[in-house]
């Protein structure tokens, strides 16, 4: 099974900025040299260099503590969203919740005995489980991919893969309404040639959709409250129940009854599994989920008119699992912010002295604070972290205040676009909440404020970057950010913005996945290195996030810039030494064409350097690279593999460059290759040689570098 979101105006917005900013913007000789300088530092850097310089940080950074200082801030007051590609192949993630939570519904035998037709059309309402039923039929069809498509347009156009099942979620009924009756016989035919199947949902009714009406099969809502159980089956183990009698009471049912969505009951669980660890008790969950979480905020803010109220519970809210010095300045700032735009008719009461003690002003904004010692290497660490005593409330005050006060959200993008850098998740909690108001804006430009922010320096593209990838989850917002990033991604478009698109392309990738990729692997052959480098660090990103490595070397091996595929390649196995990636025929196809580069073979050398160290603890790897040089040094190798050959029997015989000894037994056929080389025998050409590869070596005395070769 495979492991694997600018509105018009938006758009227009963009292209006018980019002539403004490429015709206006270089006419000062300061500007060109400040750019030219700092194009030039970013050619001297590369992987993690690049991401602190450009101010970012990996994935597992993003769980830091103040100031880097490792250290859990505890849950949020929301679940990140569940990628589900529209366009390229489905993320593990949702697969593998579907095979674990899949509950029937009504019609599901009728359903399953359909499949055998290979093509389906699942109608129903909306929410009622149709693309969670498509995955589990295709599951049960044992195909070997699952790709999302974004549109029924040009079905007839579908090149079909084997064994492969293909998804349409949501169409677009005046589409499906185009094809005849033969067109869809033409194309279930081709689906069981190939043993491919294709699905599609709908919202309307069979009888509207024409010909595709004698495909369709109603779905209807499976039961709410055995999809709550299932979820915490699935989260809480198997025999939840025994340890939390209680957790599922007749209020909890009577709300997801009421109710009814599949995706509302999998909310409901992901919020018990939080009482039952003891964080809210059921009275705070039940009074957030129905809905009245909202009208309690609404009535807090009437009842607090001042500035520092309002500063401290917003900076809370976005802020929340920081220290609470974090809280406190964000608050004062966002108070001097609000005095400034805002001016009050009448002065606003001195509540500055006496101060107020810490833990009642947290109190009045129904919050507390929890002690952590936390620890960076040798030194250590003392945080109080904030956090709301209700279920959502932040959740709640940033939605109330951004939907129900326009007057402050220019305010509100200007208070967090200062958020220091320093420390990494309070920088990060800031992107997040722009990306969220972002997509709970509206309007033809709710990304006008980060696409300012990409040209006003180098400051403001890592909040850029933040905020279009937490933007970018939501699948309507993610068109746009597509967009956009398209947009950018243009080859005659400043470096600066292409190098913000290469950063933010991995967070399209929830929504498309296909196209984020895609658009990486040009990026990742552009001239810029930064540029470049960025590109391929989020196409490994991708594929330790569940993207399909192997995939990725297929499309390498039509590369021509050897030494980029090079690159990518060694950054990719380096990362994931798998047997998928490792001893799959791409891989040894992309090391054949690119050994005999003089930019590519260098990179091969020190992949293979870099792999070897790891062999004394692992075995599996040692067996993997053996299987490697075995495929790699046939009788077929030609002038780079002979290169590589000599290379890698002087890692045998005089170790690797720290002093490690590496097993000979791992390196055979390398040595094998090297004794016996393929020029000189009869009937093969000797040109091009390196001298060395005719001379036999011995472990005693290796034979003479070549000339112009690489070593360890």
């Amino acid at each position: 099974m495979a492991t694997w979101v600018y509105g018009e105006s938006t758009a227009g917005a963009a292209e006018a900025g980019e002539a403004g900013n490429d015709e206006a913007g270089d006419r000062g000789a300061g500007n060109h040299e400040a750019r030219n300088h700092e194009a030039a530092n970013h050619e001297n850097l590369d992987g993690r260099e690049l991401d602190e310089a450009f101010g970012l940080w990996s994935a597992e950074e993003a769980d830091r503590g103040y100031d880097g200082v490792a250290g859990s801030r505890g849950p949020a007051d929301g679940y990140p969203r569940l990628r589900q590609a529209t366009d390229g192949p489905i993320w593990r993630e949702e697969t593998e919740l579907v095979a674990r939570t899949f509950v029937q519904p009504m019609g599901y035998l009728r359903a399953r005995s359909l499949m055998a037709r290979q093509l389906m059309l699942l109608t129903g309402e909306s929410g009622s489980g149709k693309r969670t039923l498509a995955l589990h039929l295709m599951q049960d069809q044992y195909v070997e991919h699952v790709i999302a498509l974004d549109t029924v347009e040009d079905l007839m156009g579908l090149t079909v893969r084997r064994c492969t099942g293909y998804l349409v979620d949501t169409a677009d009924p005046a589409a499906l309404a185009g094809y005849a009756a033969r067109d869809l016989e033409l194309l279930r035919r081709r689906l069981t040639e190939r043993d491919s199947v294709l699905l599609v949902t709908c919202d309307v009714a069979a009888p509207d959709l024409g010909d595709w009406a004698t495909w369709a099969v109603p779905c209807r809502r499976p039961d709410p409250v055995q999809v709550l159980r299932s979820h915490l089956a699935h989260r809480l183990g198997e025999g939840w129940e025994r340890g939390h009698l209680d957790l599922v009471d007749e209020d909890v049912v009577e709300l997801v009854r009421t109710d009814g969505r599949p995706e509302r009951a999998a909310a409901v669980a992901r919020d018990l599994v939080e009482v039952a660890a003891g964080r809210f008790t059921r009275i705070d969950l039940l009074t957030a989920l129905r809905d009245r979480e909202h009208t309690a905020v609404d009535a807090w803010l009437r009842a607090h008119s001042g500035y520092e109220d309002w500063a401290l519970m917003i900076a809370a809210a976005v802020f929340e699992g920081q220290d609470y010095g974090v809280v406190t300045e964000r608050a004062a700032a966002l108070r001097a912010l609000l005095a400034e735009r805002l001016p009050r008719r009448e002065p606003e009461p001195d509540q500055g002295w006496p101060p107020r003690p810490r833990d009642a002003r947290l109190r009045s904004i129904h919050a507390h604070r929890f002690a952590e010692d936390v620890s960076c290497g040798r030194v250590r660490y003392r945080l109080d972290r904030v956090r709301f005593d209700r279920p959502h409330w932040g959740a709640a005050v940033r939605e109330h205040v951004w939907s129900g006060y326009p007057d402050l959200r220019g305010t509100l993008v200007d208070w967090l676009a200062e958020t220091p850098p320093r420390p990494v998740e309070a920088h990060r909690d800031a992107a997040r909440a722009v990306g969220d108001f972002i997509g709970a804006g509206r309007g033809h430009q709710p990304l006008a404020p980060v696409a300012r922010w990409a040209r006003e320096g180098v400051a403001r593209r890592p909040l850029t970057v933040l905020a279009l990838r937490a933007a970018a989850q939501d699948p309507v917002v993610a068109t746009q950010v597509r967009r956009l990033l398209e947009l950018w991604s243009r080859d005659h478009i400043r470096a600066d913005l292409r190098l913000i698109a290469a950063y933010a392309y991995p967070g399209l990738a929830s929504v498309y996945p296909g196209r984020a990729v895609s658009h990486l692997l040009e990026l990742a052959r552009d001239d810029d290195r930064a540029i470049a480098a960025a590109a391929r660090a989020g196409v490994v990103d991708l594929c330790r996030g569940g993207m399909s490595a192997p995939a990725i070397l297929e499309r390498l091996e039509a590369w021509d810039e050897l030494g980029a595929a090079a690159d990518l390649t060694a950054r990719l196995a380096r990362d994931d030494p798998s047997d998928a990636v490792l001893t799959g025929t791409s891989f040894a196809a992309v090391v054949r064409r690119v050994v005999g580069d003089p930019a590519g073979y260098p990179v091969v050398l020190r992949m293979f350097t870099t792999l070897l160290a790891g062999t004394e603890t692992d075995e599996r790897l040692a067996a993997r690279l053996r299987k490697v040089f075995a495929a790699l040094f046939g009788a077929d190798r030609g002038h780079g593999l002979e290169r590589l050959a000599y290379d890698l029997a002087r890692l045998a015989y005089e170790g690797l460059p720290d002093g490690d000894v590496v097993d000979i037994g791992v390196l055979a056929p390398a040595i094998e290759a090297f004794e016996t080389p393929v020029i000189g025998r009869p009937g093969t050409e000797a040109s091009g040689a390196p001298e060395a590869s005719r001379v036999p070596a011995t472990p005693e005395a290796p034979a003479a570098q070549p000339s112009g070769g690489a070593t360890a």
